[in-house]
């Protein structure tokens, strides 16, 4: 895929971002999500808890 320089400038926040994440996981696992202050605490159906945490790094 080409990327324009459009999609180069694209900016978003840890909260968008987050939320993308949680969408594309959920394409592929069974999964409950409680999501707060960008972190997500992802539960999968089998019983395994996992800590995402996302924050911009500002250079």
């Amino acid at each position: 895929m080409l990327q324009t320089d459009a999609e180069k400038n694209y900016k978003t926040d840890e909260k968008s971002l987050l939320q993308e994440f949680v969408v594309t996981i959920r394409e592929y696992f069974d999964i409950s999500v409680v999501q707060q202050e960008g972190k997500a605490v992802i539960s999968l159906a089998n019983g395994q808890r996992f800590l995402l945490e996302l924050s911009e790094i500002k250079q």
